[in-house]
């Protein structure tokens, strides 16, 4: 699947199910949006790889960061108003 697909895809999803979905997979098909919990190498007798999940403690700065130079931009691209982006990012699975 190539960009523009994805693209197509996102833009289809936010007319047929709504722009706070679209939102989730717009971070899942296009640019993905910060973990809350990221892996970090150690021991962990729970893991066989030895790697375990620990808080992202820069989660809340990357989110914002992300929204500002990804999200936005790419919605306002394609006709949204930023209000509406904010009201479906408020309802989406980010909040």
């Amino acid at each position: 699947m190539d960009m523009t697909d994805r693209i197509e895809k996102v833009l289809g999803i936010a007319v047929e199910e709504g722009l706070p979905r679209a939102l989730g997979y717009y971070s899942l098909l296009i640019a993905p949006a910060p973990k809350p919990r990221i892996k970090t190498s150690g021991y962990n007798k729970y893991t066989p790889q030895g790697q375990m999940m620990v808080p992202n403690v820069n989660y809340n700065k990357e989110l914002t960061v992300w929204k500002k130079t990804k999200l936005y931009p790419f919605f306002l691209e394609h006709g949204y108003t930023k209000e509406q982006i904010t009201d479906a990012y408020n309802k989406s699975i980010f909040k």
